[in-house]
C-alpha cells in the first residue's frame, strides 16, 4: 500500500504494465475515493504520463486535497477508441 503524508505535495503514480506501444499518447484520467467507493463522472481529474506511469498531483492546495488517516481507492481511465479500460482500485493511505 502506498503511503503519503497529509501534508506533502506529489505526484501519485500507477505504472502501467500493459497496452499498446503508443499507450503514453492515449489520453489519461484518474480518481480517488475513499476506500470502497466507485468513481463517477465528475470525479476523473485530467492527469499526465510521467514515462509509463499515469500521474496526478495531490494534496493540500491541489485539485485532490486528501484527509489525514483515510485510506483512498486510486482509480485510472485510458481513452482509446473504441475501448476505455477502467484500472483500479489501487489503495493509497494518507498519513
Amino acid at each position: 500500500m502506498l503511503r503519503i503524508p497529509w501534508l506533502s505535495v506529489e505526484y501519485v503514480k500507477v505504472p502501467i504494465t500493459t497496452g499498446p506501444p503508443e499507450l503514453t499518447e492515449l489520453p489519461v484520467h484518474m480518481a480517488i475515493l475513499p476506500k470502497g467507493q466507485d468513481p463517477g463522472s465528475g470525479d476523473w481529474k485530467p492527469a499526465a504520463w510521467i514515462g509509463i506511469r499515469a500521474s496526478v498531483l495531490i494534496g493540500p492546495g491541489t485539485m485532490l486535497p486528501l484527509d489525514k488517516g483515510l485510506t483512498y481507492g486510486i482509480w485510472v481511465k485510458i481513452t482509446s477508441s473504441p475501448e476505455t479500460p477502467v484500472l483500479g482500485p489501487f489503495p493509497l493511505h494518507i498519513t
